[in-house]
């Protein structure tokens, strides 16, 4: 299983990038690389936005970097971007869920074993990890609608995750909502 780990985002919504900003000690992208990381060695981390700072974050890793020059179109041109340097199974993952736990992987994963998508949820919402069978690898790559309307124009087991695995750091509300979370753990 390769983990696509999505890092092009222009941080829109947060006013900076939100990746660098500080969690538990780092930045907030190695909370959640060191997690994925302890899950597969096997990590394809999509830059864009800022890239030179997000090679530097987690250069230190051993991960592979690729550039999403289209970045600037959506998340699913990075999702592309990285689907494109798989050839296994793959799972994307936004880099900005810092919670996100090992279980989250592995029970969704399992789920590969009946469906040939399957997904990370909490209280019927929808997250992370979105894995693939590579059986989708070209079928997506082809595909000319959204992510979403991909997955739903295919069965998807879901997992009941834990709260990390939808909880984003796409709003300042929502970054100091992780960080209150971070100090509760």
């Amino acid at each position: 299983m390769t983990v696509i780990l999505l890092a092009a985002g222009l941080s829109s919504r947060m006013g900076c990038n939100k990746l660098l900003l500080p969690f538990n000690g780092k930045a907030l992208i190695l909370s959640t690389l060191e997690t994925v990381l302890t899950y597969t060695d096997k990590v394809v981390v999509v830059t864009g936005y800022e890239h030179e700072h997000i090679e530097n974050a987690v250069g230190e890793y051993n991960v592979r970097t690729v550039y999403a020059d289209n970045y600037k179109n959506g998340q699913k041109y990075s999702t592309l971007r990285g689907i494109e340097e798989t050839d296994d199974d793959f799972a994307v993952v936004p880099g900005d869920l810092p919670l996100i736990t090992i279980d989250d992987f592995k029970g969704t994963e399992k789920l590969l074993d009946t469906y040939t998508i399957a997904r990370a949820c909490h209280k019927g919402i929808p997250g992370h990890p979105v894995m693939y069978r590579k059986e989708h690898r070209e079928k997506l790559l082809q595909f000319d609608g959204t992510m979403r309307e991909y997955l739903a124009q295919n069965s998807t087991g879901f997992y009941e995750g834990d709260i990390g695995s939808i909880m984003d750091a796409d709003t300042p509300e929502r970054y100091r909502m992780l960080l209150e979370m971070q100090k509760s753990n």
